[in-house]
């Protein structure tokens, strides 16, 4: 199983659902990537997917780790971006994986390390830049058109100005 990383929400028929999000104004990227996983969680049919590394699909859930892995987003771009290393850690219990994104010409080598009883196999893969960079920019784009369900002026913050760059 290739390294792979998504996030879907099901079509969402009820224009109301705006109505009933609020969010706590903040300039934090952070405190902001919190509040929109925690409302996206509450959209039935929301699901976050990881998948690689000898294993299927990651069991992981919207709230807590889609935040973890979207705090992280903008790093991990800029890295990929600019051929640099970097690192995107999921920590939340029961999942406790970090992955360590490194430049090889035009690939990226992607290095698994698990801090609980489950082994990756392999613990390298590889992906081609581009591929990378095509996954990643559309899973900042599934997040935000997510995001404008919720709060459309949420969507047109600065704060995720960084997750429409191309």
């Amino acid at each position: 199983m290739t390294f792979s990383v998504s996030f879907r929400m099901a079509v969402v028929t009820d224009a109301g659902i705006a109505d009933s999000v609020s969010f706590e104004r903040s300039d934090e990227y952070e405190t902001l990537i919190i509040e929109a996983c925690g409302a996206l969680a509450e959209v039935d049919g929301s699901r976050f997917h990881v998948s690689g590394f000898g294993s299927g699909e990651w069991s992981l859930d919207v709230a807590y780790d889609l935040s973890a892995f979207m705090e992280q987003l903008p790093s991990l771009l800029a890295g990929v971006r600019g051929r640099r290393e970097v690192e995107v850690d999921l920590y939340s219990q029961g999942v406790e994986r970090s992955l360590t994104f490194s430049p090889k010409a035009d690939s990226i080598f992607i290095r698994c390390e698990s801090r609980t009883d489950w082994v990756p196999n392999p613990k390298f893969e590889t992906i081609g830049r581009d591929d990378l960079l095509a996954m990643l920019s559309a899973l900042a784009s599934d997040f935000l058109e997510g995001i404008k369900l919720i709060s459309p002026e949420l969507a047109e913050s600065e704060q995720f100005r960084v997750l429409a760059e191309k």
